[in-house]
């Protein structure tokens, strides 16, 4: 029996990393120190928790996460944010980000 993941490919698509907002946590940016750098610090008073620090998408002047290339793959998969390791390929958001970009 096939999973949805099977289903999906991520290699061609970076529909995720142009649809939704995308925040990085305070251990991702420690992990990652590119989070850092090319992230926008979330305002105190903004953050709920530990969780949201750091804005990586939407930022100004780009149409994509920071950390997507040309060729739909990310720049930083290894040490990626939290949030994108637990976006499922196959989910309903998953579903919802390709549609909204016009991939099957």
């Amino acid at each position: 029996m096939s999973s949805p993941i099977d289903k999906y490919d991520c290699t061609d698509c970076g529909a995720c990393c142009q649809c939704f907002p995308i925040f990085a946590s305070e251990d991702d940016a420690a992990k990652e120190p590119k989070i850092q750098e090319e992230g926008i610090r979330v305002d105190n008073f903004l953050r709920k928790s530990n969780l949201v620090a750091y804005r990586i998408y939407p930022l100004p002047f780009l149409e994509t996460c920071a950390f997507l290339k040309e060729d739909k793959l990310c720049r930083i998969y290894d040490t990626r944010p939290e949030v994108c390791r637990k976006f499922l390929p196959g989910s309903d958001q998953c579903i919802e980000a390709r549609r909204r970009k016009g991939i099957a």
